[in-house]
């Protein structure tokens, strides 16, 4: 469950800066995500690219970047794009959301 309260930070985090929960831009780099597959342990995987400019016709052209590596507990292993103080506030908030969860459950 941790995993996906951090992708759910990262969403919130995207739509904040972009409006588009996939897109955020980082030092004049717009990079896009996308989610894959999550193994059988809970950790979620994905793809990022970046937008490498723009055809003659105007659609847009992204190109591989890195990747998206989220643990079962809701750390963040790799993201590419996003700095690693930022990655560590969506675990943060996650584990907060978490707890609170918990207390009023109990």
């Amino acid at each position: 469950m941790l995993a996906e309260d951090t992708l759910l930070n990262v969403k919130l985090w995207c739509v904040d800066s972009s409006g588009n929960e996939q897109v955020w831009t980082n030092k004049g780099t717009t990079y896009q995500w996308a989610r894959g597959k999550t193994t059988a342990s809970g950790t979620l995987n994905g793809v990022v690219r970046k937008l490498a400019g723009i055809d003659s016709s105007g659609k847009q052209i992204w190109v591989v970047a890195g990747s998206v590596k989220i643990h079962a507990d809701g750390t963040i292993a790799r993201f590419t794009g996003i700095p690693k103080s930022t990655q560590q506030t969506f675990y943060k908030s996650s584990t907060k959301a978490n707890s609170l969860t918990e207390a009023i459950v109990v």
